[in-house]
Protein backbone atom coordinates (compact mmCIF):
# COMPACT_ATOMS: atom_id res chain seq x y z
CA UNK A 1 0.00 0.00 0.00
CA UNK A 2 2.86 2.76 0.82
CA UNK A 3 4.32 1.55 -2.48
CA UNK A 4 1.30 1.89 -4.21
CA UNK A 5 1.03 5.92 -2.50
CA UNK A 6 4.31 6.90 -3.81
CA UNK A 7 3.73 5.87 -7.35
CA UNK A 8 0.35 7.81 -7.19
CA UNK A 9 1.98 11.17 -5.96
CA UNK A 10 5.52 10.24 -8.26
CA UNK A 11 2.33 10.61 -11.24
CA UNK A 12 0.81 13.36 -9.64
CA UNK A 13 3.56 15.43 -9.57
CA UNK A 14 4.78 13.85 -12.87
CA UNK A 15 1.80 15.38 -14.33
CA UNK A 16 1.31 18.78 -12.32
CA UNK A 17 4.58 19.39 -13.51
CA UNK A 18 3.76 18.73 -17.02
CA UNK A 19 0.47 20.80 -16.71
CA UNK A 20 2.37 23.52 -15.55
CA UNK A 21 5.06 23.61 -18.73
CA UNK A 22 2.20 23.11 -20.87
CA UNK A 23 0.45 26.00 -19.54
CA UNK A 24 3.89 27.80 -19.27
CA UNK A 25 4.39 27.10 -23.57
CA UNK A 26 0.81 27.39 -24.20
CA UNK A 27 0.80 31.13 -22.14
CA UNK A 28 4.11 32.19 -23.79
CA UNK A 29 3.54 31.77 -27.30
CA UNK A 30 -0.09 30.99 -28.15
CA UNK A 31 -2.13 33.60 -27.64
CA UNK A 32 -5.81 33.31 -27.95
CA UNK A 33 -8.55 35.58 -28.87
CA UNK A 34 -8.56 38.71 -31.29
CA UNK A 35 -4.84 39.08 -30.37
CA UNK A 36 -1.89 39.46 -32.65
CA UNK A 37 1.18 39.25 -30.87
CA UNK A 38 5.12 39.95 -31.45
CA UNK A 39 8.09 39.79 -29.61
CA UNK A 40 10.07 41.07 -32.79
CA UNK A 41 9.62 45.04 -31.50
CA UNK A 42 12.08 47.69 -29.90
CA UNK A 43 11.95 50.98 -27.86
CA UNK A 44 12.55 53.56 -30.72
CA UNK A 45 13.72 57.24 -30.18
CA UNK A 46 15.63 59.70 -32.17
CA UNK A 47 19.22 59.38 -31.70
CA UNK A 48 21.06 62.66 -33.00
CA UNK A 49 24.78 62.62 -34.07
CA UNK A 50 26.66 65.81 -32.52
CA UNK A 51 29.19 67.03 -35.57
CA UNK A 52 31.88 69.01 -36.36
CA UNK A 53 32.22 71.64 -39.09
CA UNK A 54 35.24 73.25 -38.79
CA UNK A 55 38.56 71.63 -38.30
CA UNK A 56 40.19 71.64 -34.63
CA UNK A 57 41.85 71.31 -31.89
CA UNK A 58 39.32 70.44 -28.90
CA UNK A 59 39.43 73.27 -26.33
CA UNK A 60 37.21 72.37 -23.63
CA UNK A 61 34.23 69.92 -23.43
CA UNK A 62 31.28 70.28 -21.07
CA UNK A 63 28.98 67.42 -21.18
CA UNK A 64 29.45 64.60 -19.19
CA UNK A 65 28.03 60.69 -20.49
CA UNK A 66 24.65 59.74 -20.09
CA UNK A 67 23.31 62.93 -18.56
CA UNK A 68 20.48 65.50 -19.81
CA UNK A 69 21.25 68.46 -21.72
CA UNK A 70 19.00 71.23 -23.18
CA UNK A 71 18.77 72.37 -27.39
CA UNK A 72 21.48 75.10 -27.07
CA UNK A 73 23.45 73.95 -24.07
CA UNK A 74 27.35 74.34 -25.22
CA UNK A 75 28.79 70.74 -25.53
CA UNK A 76 32.38 71.27 -26.93
CA UNK A 77 34.61 74.12 -27.70
CA UNK A 78 37.39 73.94 -30.08
CA UNK A 79 40.11 76.63 -30.53
CA UNK A 80 39.42 79.41 -32.29
CA UNK A 81 43.02 81.39 -32.84
CA UNK A 82 42.96 80.22 -36.54
CA UNK A 83 39.57 81.28 -36.90
CA UNK A 84 40.05 84.64 -35.43
CA UNK A 85 43.18 84.95 -37.73
CA UNK A 86 40.93 83.97 -40.91
CA UNK A 87 38.34 85.95 -39.83
CA UNK A 88 40.64 89.16 -38.74
CA UNK A 89 41.81 88.90 -42.44
CA UNK A 90 38.62 88.33 -44.12
CA UNK A 91 37.50 91.54 -42.96
CA UNK A 92 41.06 93.81 -43.84
CA UNK A 93 40.52 92.02 -47.63
CA UNK A 94 37.02 93.15 -47.52
CA UNK A 95 38.09 97.03 -46.29
CA UNK A 96 40.35 96.96 -48.96
CA UNK A 97 37.99 96.18 -51.24
CA UNK A 98 35.54 98.89 -50.36
CA UNK A 99 38.49 101.53 -50.24
CA UNK A 100 38.98 100.07 -54.27
CA UNK A 101 35.50 101.11 -55.34
CA UNK A 102 35.69 104.78 -53.87
CA UNK A 103 38.86 105.15 -56.07
CA UNK A 104 37.31 103.95 -58.88
CA UNK A 105 34.73 106.14 -57.88
CA UNK A 106 36.83 109.12 -57.61
CA UNK A 107 38.36 108.16 -61.23
CA UNK A 108 35.22 108.09 -62.83
CA UNK A 109 34.23 111.84 -61.33
CA UNK A 110 37.62 112.80 -62.48
CA UNK A 111 37.53 111.54 -66.07
CA UNK A 112 34.11 112.65 -66.29
CA UNK A 113 35.05 116.01 -65.31
CA UNK A 114 37.77 116.04 -68.03
CA UNK A 115 35.34 114.47 -70.78
CA UNK A 116 33.36 118.06 -70.12
CA UNK A 117 36.44 120.16 -70.07
CA UNK A 118 37.34 118.60 -73.38
CA UNK A 119 34.08 119.31 -74.85
CA UNK A 120 34.16 123.12 -74.04
CA UNK A 121 38.06 123.46 -75.74
CA UNK A 122 36.71 121.46 -78.87
CA UNK A 123 33.61 124.06 -79.21
CA UNK A 124 36.31 126.91 -78.80
CA UNK A 125 38.34 125.20 -81.24
CA UNK A 126 35.83 124.34 -83.86
CA UNK A 127 34.78 128.18 -83.67
CA UNK A 128 38.29 129.10 -84.01
CA UNK A 129 38.86 127.00 -86.96
CA UNK A 130 35.53 127.55 -89.12
CA UNK A 131 36.65 131.44 -88.21
CA UNK A 132 40.26 130.75 -90.08
CA UNK A 133 38.14 128.44 -92.92
CA UNK A 134 36.18 131.69 -93.32
CA UNK A 135 39.17 133.51 -94.11
CA UNK A 136 41.09 131.36 -96.04
CA UNK A 137 38.53 131.26 -98.30
CA UNK A 138 38.27 135.09 -98.53
CA UNK A 139 41.78 134.82 -99.08
CA UNK A 140 41.31 132.54 -102.22
CA UNK A 141 39.05 135.02 -104.02
CA UNK A 142 41.69 138.00 -102.69
CA UNK A 143 44.16 136.25 -104.25
CA UNK A 144 42.51 135.76 -107.61
CA UNK A 145 41.80 139.16 -107.91
CA UNK A 146 45.44 140.13 -106.86
CA UNK A 147 44.33 141.89 -103.81
CA UNK A 148 46.67 140.08 -101.77
CA UNK A 149 50.38 138.65 -101.71
CA UNK A 150 50.86 135.09 -101.97
CA UNK A 151 52.26 135.24 -98.80
CA UNK A 152 49.25 136.77 -96.49
CA UNK A 153 47.05 133.46 -98.31
CA UNK A 154 49.97 131.15 -97.21
CA UNK A 155 49.87 132.51 -94.10
CA UNK A 156 45.79 132.40 -93.66
CA UNK A 157 46.00 128.86 -95.08
CA UNK A 158 48.91 127.67 -92.81
CA UNK A 159 46.70 129.07 -89.88
CA UNK A 160 43.60 127.48 -90.97
CA UNK A 161 45.58 123.45 -91.25
CA UNK A 162 46.81 124.73 -87.41
CA UNK A 163 43.28 125.04 -86.06
CA UNK A 164 42.55 122.01 -88.33
CA UNK A 165 44.57 119.99 -86.40
CA UNK A 166 44.03 121.12 -83.48
CA UNK A 167 40.55 120.55 -83.22
CA UNK A 168 41.33 117.27 -84.86
CA UNK A 169 43.67 116.55 -81.60
CA UNK A 170 41.03 118.07 -79.09
CA UNK A 171 38.67 115.14 -80.62
CA UNK A 172 41.18 112.36 -80.55
CA UNK A 173 41.38 113.53 -76.35
CA UNK A 174 38.26 113.49 -75.94
CA UNK A 175 37.51 109.77 -77.16
CA UNK A 176 40.45 108.93 -75.08
CA UNK A 177 38.94 110.43 -72.07
CA UNK A 178 35.50 108.67 -72.85
CA UNK A 179 38.10 105.37 -73.10
CA UNK A 180 39.08 106.11 -69.63
CA UNK A 181 35.53 106.85 -67.91
CA UNK A 182 34.34 103.42 -69.89
CA UNK A 183 37.45 101.84 -68.21
CA UNK A 184 37.17 103.05 -64.91
CA UNK A 185 33.53 102.08 -64.75
CA UNK A 186 34.35 98.44 -66.05
CA UNK A 187 36.73 98.75 -62.89
CA UNK A 188 34.28 99.81 -60.44
CA UNK A 189 31.90 96.56 -61.63
CA UNK A 190 34.88 94.53 -61.18
CA UNK A 191 35.33 96.05 -57.48
CA UNK A 192 31.38 95.82 -57.13
CA UNK A 193 32.17 91.75 -57.74
CA UNK A 194 35.24 91.61 -55.38
CA UNK A 195 33.46 93.67 -52.72
CA UNK A 196 30.49 91.02 -53.26
CA UNK A 197 33.73 88.26 -52.83
CA UNK A 198 35.05 89.63 -50.05
CA UNK A 199 31.97 90.27 -48.18
CA UNK A 200 30.85 86.26 -48.60
CA UNK A 201 34.58 85.54 -47.38
CA UNK A 202 34.25 87.60 -44.21
CA UNK A 203 30.75 85.98 -43.52
CA UNK A 204 31.95 82.40 -43.85
CA UNK A 205 35.26 83.12 -41.63
CA UNK A 206 32.81 84.23 -39.01
CA UNK A 207 30.24 81.19 -39.74
CA UNK A 208 33.22 79.08 -38.77
CA UNK A 209 34.10 80.72 -35.73
CA UNK A 210 30.85 80.22 -34.54
CA UNK A 211 31.30 76.79 -35.38
CA UNK A 212 33.77 76.57 -32.89
CA UNK A 213 31.50 76.47 -29.94
CA UNK A 214 29.21 73.40 -30.34
CA UNK A 215 25.92 72.81 -29.15
CA UNK A 216 23.03 70.93 -28.24
CA UNK A 217 20.60 70.46 -30.91
CA UNK A 218 17.89 69.33 -29.23
CA UNK A 219 16.58 67.97 -25.68
CA UNK A 220 17.56 64.50 -24.63
CA UNK A 221 20.28 62.87 -23.06
CA UNK A 222 24.52 62.70 -24.30
CA UNK A 223 26.01 58.99 -25.25
CA UNK A 224 29.52 58.01 -24.25
CA UNK A 225 31.80 60.34 -24.39
CA UNK A 226 35.36 59.12 -26.74
CA UNK A 227 36.91 62.94 -27.40
CA UNK A 228 39.32 64.34 -25.22
CA UNK A 229 40.54 67.78 -24.67
CA UNK A 230 43.60 68.60 -27.45
CA UNK A 231 42.56 65.88 -29.67
CA UNK A 232 42.80 67.24 -33.44
CA UNK A 233 39.22 66.99 -34.95
CA UNK A 234 38.03 67.12 -38.64
CA UNK A 235 34.72 68.37 -40.36
CA UNK A 236 32.65 66.03 -40.59
CA UNK A 237 33.16 64.34 -37.52
CA UNK A 238 31.02 62.82 -34.89
CA UNK A 239 31.46 63.85 -31.34
CA UNK A 240 28.94 62.36 -29.81
CA UNK A 241 24.70 61.28 -30.22
CA UNK A 242 22.53 62.73 -28.51
CA UNK A 243 18.59 60.78 -27.63
CA UNK A 244 16.39 62.81 -28.21
CA UNK A 245 13.66 62.76 -24.81
CA UNK A 246 10.79 64.55 -27.16
CA UNK A 247 9.36 61.58 -28.89
CA UNK A 248 9.37 57.58 -28.10
CA UNK A 249 7.63 54.87 -29.69
CA UNK A 250 8.31 51.42 -30.52
CA UNK A 251 8.78 49.43 -33.96
CA UNK A 252 7.29 46.05 -34.04
CA UNK A 253 7.67 43.66 -36.56
CA UNK A 254 4.74 41.64 -37.42
CA UNK A 255 4.74 39.06 -39.62
CA UNK A 256 2.90 39.46 -43.36
CA UNK A 257 -0.14 36.98 -42.22
CA UNK A 258 -1.02 39.18 -39.08
CA UNK A 259 -1.67 42.07 -40.96
CA UNK A 260 -5.26 41.24 -41.88
CA UNK A 261 -5.82 42.51 -38.20
CA UNK A 262 -3.85 45.33 -38.11
CA UNK A 263 -5.43 48.92 -38.82
CA UNK A 264 -3.75 52.51 -37.94
CA UNK A 265 -5.59 53.06 -34.33
CA UNK A 266 -5.63 49.59 -32.98
CA UNK A 267 -4.84 49.44 -29.49
CA UNK A 268 -1.76 48.15 -28.62
CA UNK A 269 -0.97 46.41 -25.15
CA UNK A 270 3.16 46.69 -24.51
CA UNK A 271 5.23 44.81 -22.03
CA UNK A 272 8.55 45.75 -21.60
CA UNK A 273 11.43 42.96 -20.77
CA UNK A 274 13.31 45.70 -18.77
CA UNK A 275 10.63 46.38 -16.32
CA UNK A 276 8.43 43.64 -15.67
CA UNK A 277 4.40 43.85 -14.25
CA UNK A 278 4.17 46.83 -15.86
CA UNK A 279 1.67 47.19 -18.73
CA UNK A 280 1.99 50.27 -21.12
CA UNK A 281 -0.59 51.50 -23.29
CA UNK A 282 -0.27 52.65 -26.78
CA UNK A 283 -2.00 52.58 -30.17
CA UNK A 284 -0.87 51.38 -33.88
CA UNK A 285 0.22 54.95 -35.76
CA UNK A 286 1.19 53.55 -39.07
CA UNK A 287 2.09 50.64 -41.25
CA UNK A 288 5.12 50.61 -43.56
CA UNK A 289 4.29 50.29 -46.98
CA UNK A 290 7.30 48.08 -47.34
CA UNK A 291 9.31 45.15 -46.02
CA UNK A 292 12.29 44.99 -43.85
CA UNK A 293 14.10 42.77 -46.20
CA UNK A 294 13.12 45.47 -49.30
CA UNK A 295 14.68 47.84 -47.20
CA UNK A 296 17.55 46.46 -46.01
CA UNK A 297 21.07 47.04 -47.30
CA UNK A 298 21.33 43.44 -49.18
CA UNK A 299 17.53 43.06 -50.58
CA UNK A 300 17.27 39.47 -51.39
CA UNK A 301 16.64 38.67 -54.89
CA UNK A 302 14.00 35.95 -55.64
CA UNK A 303 14.69 36.01 -59.59
CA UNK A 304 18.04 34.34 -59.42
CA UNK A 305 16.38 30.83 -59.44
CA UNK A 306 17.27 29.32 -55.76
CA UNK A 307 13.85 31.24 -53.98
CA UNK A 308 13.61 29.73 -50.54
CA UNK A 309 10.29 30.83 -49.36
CA UNK A 310 10.73 32.59 -46.18
CA UNK A 311 7.78 34.64 -43.97
CA UNK A 312 8.10 38.59 -44.15
CA UNK A 313 7.48 40.50 -41.58
CA UNK A 314 6.25 44.26 -41.69
CA UNK A 315 7.84 47.12 -39.55
CA UNK A 316 4.66 48.83 -37.53
CA UNK A 317 4.68 52.11 -35.79
CA UNK A 318 3.60 51.86 -32.04
CA UNK A 319 2.72 55.10 -30.24
CA UNK A 320 2.63 55.39 -26.24
CA UNK A 321 -0.87 56.83 -25.15
CA UNK A 322 -0.99 59.77 -23.10
CA UNK A 323 -2.83 57.32 -20.19
CA UNK A 324 0.83 56.01 -19.63
CA UNK A 325 2.57 57.05 -16.29
CA UNK A 326 4.91 59.62 -16.49
CA UNK A 327 7.39 58.27 -14.35
CA UNK A 328 7.21 54.77 -16.11
CA UNK A 329 7.40 56.22 -19.10
CA UNK A 330 10.90 58.32 -17.69
CA UNK A 331 12.00 54.20 -17.40
CA UNK A 332 12.16 53.39 -21.01
CA UNK A 333 15.17 53.20 -23.02
CA UNK A 334 15.98 53.09 -27.02
CA UNK A 335 16.71 49.94 -27.66
CA UNK A 336 15.11 48.01 -25.03
CA UNK A 337 13.43 44.67 -26.12
CA UNK A 338 9.33 44.85 -25.88
CA UNK A 339 6.13 42.64 -26.41
CA UNK A 340 3.34 43.92 -28.44
CA UNK A 341 0.03 42.54 -28.30
CA UNK A 342 -2.56 44.42 -30.70
CA UNK A 343 -6.26 43.81 -29.83
CA UNK A 344 -8.47 43.91 -32.92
Amino acid sequence: MKHRSKKILSYTITIAVVLAAAFWVVSRFIHLGNVEFTDNAQVKQQIVPVNCRVQGYIKEIRFNEYEPVKKGDTLVIIDDTDMRLNMAQARADYQNALAGRDVADRSVTSASANVAVSEASITEAKVLMELAASDLVRYEKLLEQDAVTRQQYDSAKADYEAKKAHYEMLLRQRSATSAVVDINRQRISQSEAGIDLAKAMLETAELNLSYTVITAPCNGYTSHKGIQVGQLVQPGQTLLNIVDSHEIWVTANFKETQLQHIKPGSEVKIAVDAIPGVKFIGYVKSISTATGASLSLLPQDNSAGNLVKVRQRIPVRVEFSADNKPEEMAKLRAGMNVECSVIY
